[in-house]
This record gives structure tokens, C-alpha cells and sequence, in this order.
């Protein structure tokens, strides 16, 4: 599919060789009474924003952060699956539509209506593309990292924005940690990531159903950190290696394919 090719070869042009690192202040509030956070904003701009945001940092990793290439609007709409053009029938649709709202959000979704992507047109070319409102580095652990093969995979495209907020969050509790370790994620932790908890366990089952998380219910799980007490607790696992050695069922377009949960398949 055109979506996996341009998925890849995005990847590809990037020049990452590992993962998009974000601070922890990104996903997870510092200050006490803070209502949101940088991620928690992103995610409430909708599905294609956060989608499209979160792309275009992983490739413009480096000041002045611009990509190298214009694009046009229907390579990110095909790119993501929302719809596939074809030399019988060239005109952009309700895919392109979309991605070009995205766009509209995140040029005055920074603080203050601060441009958070900003496009210089092209004619013929499509828009040159800058991210002036780039994530800062981390400057120390824990940290959020994000796998390449989010996109390379294709689970970028399957993923709803709410499960791609609670994976994200999920990779800063289990930084660092193998698959077999996991961590209990109390009500006080959600409220750092000022996540809703019907977002949280919904996102959390769409991550169950797509093989990338599971959870468990445990004994002898402290009830927080500052105590002995030793409860019955709900424990939080990430399958990063099945994330990065399968591949995302990809639905066809027409439709965002995180509308549903869907099932992947192993290899090509």
C-alpha cells in the first residue's frame, strides 16, 4: 500500500536511527494546579493534528527543524491512509480536506496563537514545512521515547488519538523497562498526564486489542510510593518487541483506519 511505502520511506529520510525523544515536562505535569500539558493540548486538536504534529517532528530533527523536501497536501493524507490517489482519478478528497485542517489547527495551536507548523506555498511544489514550536530535548530520565517502527510498522495509522496519548504516556511510566516489567499507574499518575480516565481505559483497550499492551491484575503491589502497604493492583505492559517486528493491518482508505481496532499481521 502507498501508505506503507511513504511511511517507511519517511523513516527512511528522517536520519533517526532509533527513536523521537521528548522531555518528560512534555507529557507529564510539573507544577501543582497545572491543568494541562503540552501532550494533553496536542491531543485535544484531534486525531489528525496530533498525528500529523508528531510526523513532522520525527522528521525535522534538527534546527531550524524544516523539512528538506515541500510536500503537498495529498502525500500526508496518503501517508497516513485517509486515502490513496491514482492516475485514473488525481483529485484530492475528503482526505486531503482533512489534513488541511490539521494544518489550519497547528498554525495557531502554539501558546498565545503561536504557529506550531508553519508551510511556505510552492507553486508546483506544494508548501515548504517548519516547526517552529519544537519539542525540547530531554535533559534527564525518565523520558519518553518513541520506536521509529510507530511509523515504519504502519501502527502510527491504526492508532486513535487516544490510544497514541495513553502509548505515549506508557512510555514514559515504563521507561526503560523490559517487556516482562510492568507498572501499576494510579489515579493520581493519570491526573499528572491530565488524561481523563474514560480516555485512559479506553485507549488502553484499543492498545489491548491491537497485541501492543496488555495489563494484569497483581498482588503485593504497593499502594503508592510512599508506602509498605502491599495491594491488589492493576499492572500496565508494553509489547515493544512485537511493535517493532510486526507489522500494522493496514485498512484501506477512505476512512481513518483508528476508527476501529484492528488485528496485524507478522512480516511484510
Amino acid at each position: 500500500m502507498t501508505a506503507k511505502k511513504l511511511l517507511a520511506e519517511a523513516v527512511k529520510t528522517s536520519g533517526r536511527r532509533s527513536t523521537v525523544q521528548l522531555a518528560e515536562e512534555y507529557a507529564r505535569a510539573q507544577k501543582v494546579g497545572q491543568a494541562s500539558t503540552p501532550l494533553s493540548e496536542l491531543f485535544a486538536l484531534g486525531e489528525v493534528p496530533m498525528k500529523l504534529y508528531l510526523t513532522l517532528v520525527m522528521l525535522t530533527r534538527k534546527a531550524p527543524h524544516e523539512l528538506f523536501r515541500a510536500r503537498p497536501d495529498h502525500y500526508w493524507a496518503e501517508m497516513f491512509g485517509y486515502e490513496e490517489l491514482n492516475d485514473a482519478a488525481p483529485e484530492p478528497g475528503a482526505g486531503t480536506r482533512r489534513i488541511r485542517r490539521a494544518f489550519r489547527a497547528l498554525s495557531s495551536a502554539g501558546p498565545a496563537g503561536e504557529s506550531m507548523v508553519s508551510r511556505t506555498p510552492e507553486p508546483g511544489h506544494g508548501a515548504r514545512i517548519a516547526v517552529p514550536i519544537h519539542p525540547p530535548e530531554p535533559s534527564r530520565a525518565p523520558y519518553i521515547t518513541i520506536p521509529l517502527e510507530l511509523w515504519s510498522r504502519g501502527w502510527i495509522n491504526v492508532l486513535s488519538a487516544r490510544a497514541l496519548f495513553v502509548y505515549l504516556c506508557l512510555r514514559l511510566v515504563l521507561a526503560g523497562k523490559p517487556d516482562s516489567e510492568g507498572a501499576h499507574v494510579s489515579s493520581w499518575d493519570r491526573e499528572k498526564f491530565c488524561i481523563k480516565d474514560d480516555t485512559w481505559q479506553r485507549g488502553f483497550k484499543e492498545l489491548e486489542g491491537l497485541g501492543l499492551a496488555r495489563g494484569a491484575k497483581e498482588d503485593g503491589v504497593p499502594g503508592d510510593r510512599w508506602s509498605t502497604d502491599l495491594h491488589r493492583r492493576k499492572v500496565y505492559y508494553l509489547n515493544n518487541t512485537f511493535l517493532a517486528e510486526t507489522n500494522a493491518a493496514l485498512r484501506s482508505w477512505g476512512c481513518s483506519p483508528a476508527v476501529r481496532v484492528c488485528g496485524a499481521s507478522r512480516g511484510g
